[in-house]
């Protein structure tokens, strides 16, 4: 029997009714796998958010609550935001929209109260992650945060140094809303490299994952490639210092290109000698208001 959950029938509401908020706590344990109770976000705290600037969504499979998102009201020197610290869904429902669902109609219900910005934190070794944030939604990086949470205690992130993309969603800008409905047209990673996109860093293929080589941190090209592991989970695998060295060559790199106004618009996937191999395109002179 085919148990695959049907996106058609999710449903995103805007929580209201305290039980509600109750279940986000089990969505989020085992979203991130997280065995300690107090390490994820309370109940009260998202009910005191929803209603004092924030926002509270579930998403549901019938009765049944499957993921959830939660954001608070931002604002920094030059604007009010909204931040989106959390996007959740159960493990037998990833990979399966219901996240996309979430972020839409987050992007709806902001912009209903004349806010252009979302942003959010992600780990920019979490290919998937990269790609959902930066290919499918529209949202753009230039800011890196070192070791931002710490150490973590959840399964996903334990043992890990804690950098981070700062990702930024101009929710209202053509590009976005083209991304979203799959109408942006992507330069391939062939055409990249014919029109001269220069190869931020070199790696090695070793007992089937990627091995930071070295980086080139000097290059001038308009727009930039910078390669990292299909799967940093199998890297983990492999062992946390390679691990934490992904990170840390990570690290040189985007600090580096992000204070020379490079900014990642971009992730490729290219399939190569049955390897997925991933991409950041750094460009710069992007203007992500255009």
């Amino acid at each position: 029997m085919n148990m695959r959950p049907n996106r058609s029938r999710i449903r995103i509401v805007r929580l209201g009714d305290p039980r509600e908020y109750l279940r986000t706590e089990l969505v989020q344990r085992d979203a991130w796998g997280i065995e300690q109770a107090d390490i994820v976000i309370p109940f009260h705290m998202m009910i005191a958010a929803q209603h004092h600037g924030g926002l509270v969504l579930g998403a549901y499979d019938g009765r049944k609550m499957v993921g959830c998102l939660f954001g608070i009201a931002g604002r920094d020197k030059k604007r009010q935001f909204h931040y989106s610290h959390i996007t959740g869904v159960l493990r037998a429902y990833q990979k399966r929209g219901v996240g996309l669902l979430l972020k839409k109609r987050q992007r709806d219900l902001v912009l209903k109260e004349g806010i252009d910005l979302v942003k959010w934190t992600f780990d920019p070794l979490q290919a998937g992650n990269a790609y959902f944030n930066i290919r499918k939604l529209g949202a753009i990086a230039r800011e890196y945060h070192r070791d931002l949470y710490g150490r973590m205690p959840d399964s996903l992130n334990k043992f890990m140094i804690s950098d981070r993309f700062e990702a930024e969603w101009w929710i209202r800008t053509r590009r976005v809303n083209n991304m979203l409905h799959g109408k942006k047209k992507h330069l391939s990673l062939s055409q990249l490299k014919a029109g001269e996109a220069g190869l931020i860093n070199e790696t090695d293929l070793e007992d089937g994952v990627r091995r930071p080589v070295k980086s080139n941190l000097n290059l001038n090209e308009d727009r930039l490639l910078f390669e990292i592991p299909s799967s940093i989970e199998k890297v983990k695998v492999r062992g946390l210092d390679l691990a934490r060295k992904w990170t840390l060559h990570n690290r040189r790199a985007f600090e580096n290109y992000f204070g020379k106004k490079y900014i990642v618009t971009d992730v490729l996937l290219d399939r190569e000698d049955d390897e997925n191999r991933i991409y950041y395109l750094l460009e710069r002179g992007f203007r992500p208001l255009a």
